[in-house]
């Protein structure tokens, strides 16, 4: 998997006492998702914002596994991050699901408090209107722009990651509900539903939402699923 091995260029930190490496892949991925943005004052805006709800998403997985006794460290790379937990004792699906939902649960609260915050402050917020000619120079309209990359990313990344398709949250979770209710391959029910949902929202976005970024990456999904059922015959 690309940006897991570390390297001499990962930076280290600890967030209430969780490590946390940060691949170079990381910041890579990051500016080319944003790479359409008009200014590489908006581009390093995303990036940050980018770093923030990911990280945020993360800490959601990792202090939940914590809380049940499971050392956890953060990794972010190219695309997404991992919350990676050592679970040597007590580990039941539930206690699964609860992780894999706390984190775009995180994502839900932050989203929240931007949403509280660009209310009380007045900011009536919307990306298209923007004209960045006119604005590019108003702090105002950076202000506008992070709050609007917080609200996409907390928002609509958390309802994406809860498709029920590995590997999203949405897939764990239903790989392990179908474990708690003792269904026959939990594993392989799980990747049937992802490769059938992640199938039709590839054609709805390629066909209906001229998507094709957002479809390539379902169809992606789609065939990781197709490619790990075959690999289970």
């Amino acid at each position: 998997m690309i940006g897991i091995d570390p390297t001499p260029f990962d930076v280290r930190l600890v967030a209430f006492g969780i490590p946390i490496r940060v691949h170079p892949s990381f910041w890579l991925g990051s500016i080319l998702f944003g790479s359409n943005l008009a200014t590489s004052q908006l581009v390093f805006i995303w990036v940050v914002c980018a770093f923030i709800s990911i990280l945020i998403h993360e800490l959601g997985h990792a202090l939940t596994a914590e809380s049940f006794g499971w050392p956890t460290e953060i990794v972010m790379y190219f695309g997404g991050g991992l919350a990676i937990s050592r679970r040597n004792r007590g580990d039941t699906p539930w206690r699964s699901i609860l992780v894999s939902l706390m984190g775009p649960c995180a994502g839900f609260m932050l989203w929240g408090l931007v949403f509280l915050v660009k209310h009380l402050m007045g900011l009536n917020h919307n990306l298209h209107a923007m004209d960045n000619d006119e604005s590019g120079n108003d702090y105002r309209f950076y202000l506008l722009s992070a709050v609007g990359f917080l609200s996409f990313m907390n928002l609509y990344w958390g309802l994406f990651n809860l498709l029920p398709v590995l590997p999203l949250d949405g897939g764990y979770i239903l790989e392990s509900f179908c474990e708690a209710m003792r269904f026959r391959d939990p594993s392989g029910l799980a990747l049937k539903v992802g490769a059938i949902v992640s199938g039709a929202a590839a054609y709805y976005l390629f066909t209906k939402m001229q998507q094709p970024f957002a479809g390539a990456l379902m169809l992606m999904l789609c065939m990781q699923s197709v490619g790990a059922l075959q690999t289970k015959r």
